[in-house]
């Protein structure tokens, strides 16, 4: 493999990635982190580099219990982005390790799995999002307090003085008396 086609297999799996990636944080409440498109870029340099050299089964069973131990050690992980590791990937294994010759082929899974995934993406989040900011806010519970929409709302413009904004519980701790939302605006 030249460096030529190296560079190309590497372009289509980066721009490949940077789609999913847009498509994948369309949603309010939940962003993938942006270093996660380094797990794709790092399968791919993997597996050029286990076409190049020659490994036993005991290398893929360490990695294998290494990216279990990592599993397991980390935080877990939302659907959202379980679905964006699993498709880069993917991708990256296929760009990497399918035959150049038939790249007609492998251009056609692509366009399938990123179809599929946007397809997806649109139907799940049903438009992108109308909010660029969150922020995360404590409201403190008064003994008349009440739980209903339009008197949280009031709350929240009285600390941030924003008229268009949605509003998300994350927790409600009556111990401190408090309440943990994020705000969308």
């Amino acid at each position: 493999m030249d460096l030529n086609e190296l560079s190309g297999r590497f372009l289509l799996l980066f721009f490949s990635i940077l789609i999913l990636y847009f498509f994948s944080n369309r949603k309010d409440n939940e962003t993938i982190n942006p270093l996660m498109v380094i797990v794709g870029l790092c399968t791919f340099s993997l597996c050029y580099l286990f076409t190049k050299i020659e490994i036993g089964v005991g290398i893929g069973f360490g990695l294998f219990a290494i990216f279990s131990i990592l599993r397991f050690r980390t935080q877990s992980f939302t659907v959202n982005a379980i679905i964006f590791l699993f498709a880069t990937i993917t991708l990256s294994i296929l760009d990497i390790m399918y035959p150049y010759e038939k790249i007609e082929v492998l251009l056609f899974f692509q366009s399938i799995i990123i179809g599929f995934y946007i397809i997806a993406s649109v139907l799940v989040n049903k438009k992108a999002s109308k909010y660029l900011n969150i922020v995360d806010m404590k409201i403190t519970l008064e003994s008349n307090f009440s739980l209903d929409n339009k008197n949280i709302r009031d709350s929240i413009q009285q600390k941030i003085n924003i008229d268009d904004f949605d509003f998300k519980i994350v927790n409600i701790n009556t111990v401190s008396n408090e309440i943990d939302l994020q705000v969308f605006y």
